[in-house]
């Protein structure tokens, strides 16, 4: 498989993971596009997503032994926030042999980092068996979907307002449909003035 491949096999695996280890209790999301760091978004059944991942994949070790996965950012614009992890995979065949979630604040202060001209590179490298840095955030992969249901409960915070109503949230900036506020739960209603 191509490197474009075996990641979306990754993601698919995940998604699998994380659709049976909770029985149907997640549901995830992929976007259209892949450009903006963001491989699935998940959230519980019938409610809106509440956690964004970026998947890292390999299928094989390094020549040190270690699962090695970069991310790739503007200088300067490397994403951190408590709703968004990286997920990094070791896939063997069609199965997770070993995987790491990451929120990004951990993953961006424990990576070796380099600067090339305009690009930040955040390299992530890590012993399937532990014993190193990243140790902690190993997860049984049939674990894989439990965790990420504590990691939606972890974040008692409602989606921020600003997101709602037009502002600035995770770099992109949003804004409210024309003639409409938003309504509690996500959608959009016309005329509900006091978006709750």
């Amino acid at each position: 498989m191509d490197k474009t491949q075996l990641g979306r096999a990754g993601e698919l695996a995940l998604a699998l993971y994380a659709l049976v280890g909770t029985e149907g209790e997640l549901q995830l999301y992929t976007p259209v596009a892949d450009d903006d760091h963001t491989d699935v978004t998940i959230g519980r059944r019938g409610l809106v997503p509440a956690i964004a991942l970026q998947v890292k994949t390999t299928s094989h070790l390094d020549g040190d032994g270690l699962v090695e996965a970069k991310a790739e950012y503007p200088a300067g614009e490397v994403r951190e926030h408590p709703a968004f992890l990286y997920a990094v995979l070791l896939l063997e065949s069609v199965s997770i042999a070993t995987a790491w979630l990451v929120p990004s604040a951990d993953f961006n202060r424990l990576a070796y980092r380099t600067t090339t001209g305009k690009r930040e590179v955040l390299a992530f490298r890590a012993r399937p068996g532990g014993g190193d840095r990243y140790a902690s955030f190993l997860v049984p992969p049939l674990e894989l979907g439990n965790r990420l249901l504590t990691v939606i409960e972890s974040l008692r915070e409602p989606v921020p307002r600003e997101l709602l109503q037009g502002g600035e949230v995770l770099g992109v900036k949003t804004t409210s449909p024309p003639g409409r506020s938003p309504r509690h739960g996500g959608g959009w209603q016309a005329n509900d003035r006091d978006g709750g």
